[in-house]
């Protein structure tokens, strides 16, 4: 899921929370306590929820960043495997034949 579009379903759960919280406080003034607790708990999550969507942001940004300096080394890594096991099929074609491998 996009970080964003996890963010706003959060705030968006939140809002409906408060919402229903306000409305909770003017059938039932009483509950106030009930209210106040639950006010705090909510943006106590929507808190953590920010902090945990923009470390997933910066996390991804580093992989990105490592995905792109690799990316030259491992393509020149793949292609001196594959000139390897050319060469390596050379040789064992000579070896089949018969024939005497270069030193």
């Amino acid at each position: 899921m996009n970080k964003t579009a996890a963010f706003i379903a959060f705030i968006g759960l939140a809002a409906v929370g408060l919402i229903g919280s306000v409305v909770l406080a003017i059938h039932r003034p009483d509950a106030t306590a009930t209210f106040t607790s639950l006010i705090v708990t909510i943006l106590g999550l929507a808190v953590t929820a920010v902090g945990t969507f923009y470390a997933l942001g910066k996390q991804g940004e580093k992989i990105d960043t490592i995905k792109s300096q690799t990316n030259g080394t491992l393509s020149a890594l793949r292609e001196d495997n594959q000139s390897l096991h050319q060469e390596n099929a050379a040789l064992r074609e000579q070896v089949a034949k018969g024939e005497t491998p270069p030193a």
